[in-house]
């Protein structure tokens, strides 16, 4: 008999749950892949919050993301944990070939221009994303390493299905969430995409951003099931909360012209519009500008948190994490120009490293002795 079993619970199954239950309502949807019902959940139904939204985080981020989780089994609500299975994923684009001169924007490209406004433009096939095929689990942290311009960004906006397809620009390949198609499915709903660049209305404070985000993406509380009514009034507070916003939860948002939050600030507010739009796979494109290591680690671990507990996907892509931040992730995926490299545990990073000098000794030697017996002929 296990410790949970001796534990008294604190509600049966047939009670009523208090309407003052708050916690952080990640999607009110069905899951449409599983349904579990856990014998633990009346342990952790103790999410009152009569003291404010600080008494809902006693007892740390795993111990509250397990009371929702629990909260969510009581009112059969899962967070939906799809597979993501990508094969032959490929992405090439028409570029418009220029000469020297236009790329210099010299006097007599744009006088050239002028005189020859028929000019056919030329255009060239260009490979941003070579044929791919992968998966990513449900529940696990991905990390992707890869150079500026090595088809990052264009990776997680294939999978976010945020990609333009005309006919300067085709995808190739399949991506299916638990053998769902795209086109079977509204990504929206369940990919949440942050992208490399902060767009927030600069006028807006903290609060009120994550106010409107949440009303596009989820709808007024009314709209929520009647357990989560009073759950989902506190979702934007419960962020602010985790992302540690509270100091400047007043304070505009700002944009280069208007002073406002800091840059580091307005990253995390970035990452607080996708959390309280509740999907259940983030992709994160390199979240760490304008922050440092510290911050960046903090908000990657809460990532971590949260998607152990509570099953959610998380791919971020990051230039250069430190040893801590690596860490925290499950897989990796190196990308250069446009080709997946590797894709390994970092638990296992060691092996990799052994065999890759290996081959970089074995390398070497064959190099220096195909020189020594050149300028042995020679002789």
């Amino acid at each position: 008999m296990s410790a949970f079993d001796k534990k008294k619970p604190l509600l049966d199954d047939e009670d009523q749950l208090p309407e003052s239950y708050k916690s952080v309502n990640m999607k009110s949807v069905q899951d449409a892949y599983r349904s579990v019902q856990s014998p633990r959940h009346s342990m952790y139904s103790t999410i009152h919050a009569g003291n404010g939204v600080e008494s809902m985080l006693a007892g740390g981020l795993d111990r509250f993301y397990e009371k929702y989780r629990a909260l969510s089994s009581k009112v059969n609500l899962h967070l939906a944990t799809p597979e993501v299975r990508f094969e032959n994923l490929n992405y090439v684009v028409q570029a418009r070939q220029m000469t020297l001169a236009e790329k210099q924007g010299t006097v007599g490209s744009y006088v050239g221009r002028m005189f020859t406004p028929f000019k056919q433009a030329v255009y060239k096939e260009q490979v941003v994303l070579q044929p791919m095929s992968g998966i990513i689990k449900p529940g696990s942290m991905t990390l992707i390493l890869a150079n500026p311009g090595s088809g990052k960004s264009t990776f997680l906006k294939a999978l976010a299905g945020k990609l333009d397809q005309n006919k300067k620009c085709a995808q190739g390949g399949d991506i299916t969430f638990s053998g769902l198609k795209t086109s079977d499915i509204d990504t929206k709903k369940i990919v949440g995409l942050v992208d490399q660049r902060d767009n927030h209305a600069p006028t807006l404070t903290v609060r009120e951003t994550f106010k409107f985000a949440d009303m596009c993406l989820n709808g007024p509380p009314e709209s929520q099931p009647e357990e989560l009514q009073e759950v989902a009034k506190l979702r934007t507070e419960m962020i602010i909360q985790l992302l540690g916003l509270s100091n400047c939860a007043e304070t505009v948002v700002g944009d280069a012209l208007l002073r406002g939050c800091s840059g580091g600030e307005r990253k995390r507010v970035t990452v607080g519009e996708m959390l309280v739009g509740g999907q259940s796979v983030f992709l994160c494109d390199e979240i760490s500008t304008g922050l440092d290591s510290a911050a960046t680690f903090d908000i990657v671990t809460s990532l971590r948190t949260w998607c152990k507990t509570l099953g959610g996907t998380v791919v971020i892509a990051l230039l250069q994490p430190t040893p801590e931040v690596v860490e925290q992730f499950d897989d990796i995926l190196m990308l250069n120009e446009g080709y997946m490299e590797f894709e390994f545990n970092p638990e296992n990073r060691y092996n990799y490293m052994l065999v890759l000098i290996g081959m970089w000794v074995i390398l070497q030697t064959c190099i220096y002795l195909t020189l020594k017996y050149v300028s042995h002929l020679k002789r």
